[in-house]
């Protein structure tokens, strides 16, 4: 069974604060090494259009399986759409890595394990834990090491 590694777009993989839509650095990398080990998508408040442009000129687009956004039936924190999104995949082997309590009400709700993005500067790190993160991760970084010490315990 396959990996699900499921991202938020603004504040998790794309700096909305300059208004310029950058990916955070270290982002790509860490994208390039799940890729490998599982698969990639994004759930999103954004829109379907906004969503593919900006991931798109970022050069990712083409790393992620699939996208559930906004335009979709389901929105966070609803379960139903991270069911649809992995398409039923077993709880234990989705992660939802997010910047927002309802990135962390997702997860929980869905059942699966919470990352905490806190390198969004706007991030709360109590509000996260509170929500329920599973890890709470300052960098892309320590994101990806949290994430490859679980798939080693699997």
């Amino acid at each position: 069974m396959d990996i699900h590694f499921v991202f938020d777009c603004d504040g998790t993989l794309v700096d909305t604060s300059s208004g310029r839509y950058e990916l955070f650095p270290g982002i790509k990398e860490i994208l390039l090494s799940l890729s490998r080990k599982g698969i990639l998508t994004v759930w999103t408040a954004r829109d379907q259009l906004s969503a593919v442009r900006i991931l798109k000129e970022n050069q990712v687009y083409n790393l992620f399986h699939s996208l559930y956004t906004s335009d979709d039936e389901f929105p966070k924190p609803l379960p139903r759409g991270l069911y649809e999104l992995t398409h039923g995949a077993p709880r234990h082997l989705v992660y939802v890595i997010g910047d927002t309590v309802m990135d962390m009400m997702g997860a929980k709700n869905y059942g699966a394990r919470a990352i905490g993005a806190i390198w969004n500067k706007s991030s709360s790190e109590t509000l996260l834990v509170e929500a329920g993160a599973d890890f709470i991760a300052s960098t892309p970084e320590e994101g990806l090491a949290w994430l490859e010490s679980q798939i080693s315990i699997k």
